[in-house]
């Protein structure tokens, strides 16, 4: 009886603990392609959703097409607005897309967004130069997207986020390989995921458990 509630303590307690601090959404291993289509594929960041349809994707964020070669955020045809905002080398909707390094903070004041649906500008418009990404490559995007407040449902919240991408020329296909985002609208590090809160959680359950079987 004393066991079961510690292990209940335990649990309730780690869960409070990781509501607080808020939570790093993490899709890892996703491997979405890219197809080398003007249609691309239309990405829901939130569920991890997509979609090659030529109207994009109800609720979709991101829209990769011509192998990454364009890069869009009207991946939603009913949306009146964007949900999703790369960071750019200005805040053009047309302005290129730019590679960000691993580490680097995300948030509303050390990047560029545009506000509109756009598209990064010319075909090959974010390879080289200020963007930085090399074809083939995988790197890092920086974004902002608008979700449903988790501590406020029913209502908009801006939160900040990473991508793994691999682009290519038109000449072949990209990679979404994997993306995060921290869900309370803080800063994220490019690159950050989150916190084996839940391995924690079973060890600790684990050594209770063994300690319960030696009495």
């Amino acid at each position: 009886m004393n066991i079961h509630l510690n292990l209940l303590t335990l649990a309730t307690g780690l869960a409070l603990l990781g509501e607080a601090r808020g939570a790093i959404v993490y899709f890892p291993g996703e491997d979405i392609p890219l197809p080398n289509t003007y249609a691309g594929v239309s990405v829901d960041l939130e569920t991890g959703n997509w979609s090659t349809a030529l109207d994009g994707l109800a609720g979709g964020d991101a829209n990769f097409f011509l192998g990454g070669a364009r890069v869009s955020n009207d991946a939603d045809a009913s949306a009146v607005g964007a949900s999703w905002q790369p960071v750019r080398t200005g805040t053009g909707n047309t302005d290129a897309v730019v590679q960000v390094t691993g580490g680097m903070t995300i948030d509303l004041s050390t990047a560029s967004y545009s506000t509109g649906f756009g598209a990064s500008g010319q075909i090959n418009s974010h390879f080289g130069g200020a963007s930085g990404f090399t074809a083939g490559t995988p790197g890092y995007l920086g974004y902002s997207l608008i979700i449903d407040d988790p501590s406020n449902p029913g209502n908009p919240l801006t939160v900040y986020g990473w991508a793994l991408v691999t682009l290519e020329n038109n000449d072949g296909v990209g990679v979404l390989h994997e993306w995060a985002f921290e869900d309370t609208g803080a800063s994220i590090l490019v690159g950050a995921v989150p916190e084996p809160a839940s391995l924690t959680l079973v060890g600790s359950l684990g050594v209770l458990l063994l300690l319960r079987r030696r009495r």
